[in-house]
Formats: C-alpha cells, sequence, structure tokens
C-alpha cells in the first residue's frame, strides 16, 4: 500500500519533467547583417549568396552591393555568424557580423 502512495505521490513531479522535456520548441531562427568590402560586382555578389547558402542552418542570403552588406538568417545551433563571416573571408572578402537578432514569427 505504501508503495502505490509513494508511486502515486511521483507522478506529478515525473509527469512535470516529460512535459518541460518536451515542450522545447523550435529552433529560433536568427538574423545578422554583415557587413562586407571588397564586393566590385554582381559576380561577387552571387559568390557570396552560393557559398553562405550552403553551409547547413543557413536559411536566406540577401547580399547587397550598393550598401556593401549580407543579410543571412539561420538556425540558431546550427550556425554561428562567425563560421558565416569565415566563410566570405576564405573566399576573398573582408566581413564584419554585427549583433545576430531573433526573427520575430509572422503574423497568422
Amino acid at each position: 500500500m505504501q508503495g502505490a502512495r509513494r508511486l502515486q505521490s511521483l507522478l506529478p513531479l515525473a509527469l512535470c519533467v516529460a512535459l518541460l522535456l518536451g515542450c522545447r520548441g523550435e529552433p529560433q531562427t536568427m538574423r545578422v547583417e554583415l557587413a562586407v568590402a571588397g564586393m566590385t560586382c554582381d559576380t561577387c555578389v552571387q559568390a557570396i549568396t552560393h557559398e553562405v547558402g550552403r553551409l547547413e542552418g543557413v536559411r536566406s542570403v540577401e547580399v547587397d552591393l550598393e550598401a556593401g552588406k549580407a543579410v543571412v538568417t539561420y538556425t540558431q545551433g546550427a550556425i554561428e555568424p562567425a563560421a558565416i563571416e569565415q566563410v566570405i573571408e576564405k573566399i576573398g572578402y573582408e566581413a564584419e557580423p554585427g549583433q545576430a537578432q531573433p526573427v520575430e514569427a509572422p503574423i497568422e
């Protein structure tokens, strides 16, 4: 009888733990704007768009030649802005990431 009471008293705790672990939700989508120096033409834009777009976790890449910037949305935890910066620099441009911000969910 005591075993059944003990089990009954632990059941709500076990249920709470299971709910907390199951309610982690989707990973956050983040947005980072990078200042990019050294771009001179549309081929530069295409190269950055292609190489950054191939990275795992990157959802979108928008490169603005005139403004000298790239805006990248990515899945938090899958990639970090420093890795995006490294890829841009590896293909011959200078990049400086700004502060990453969460992307607001669209209102339905």
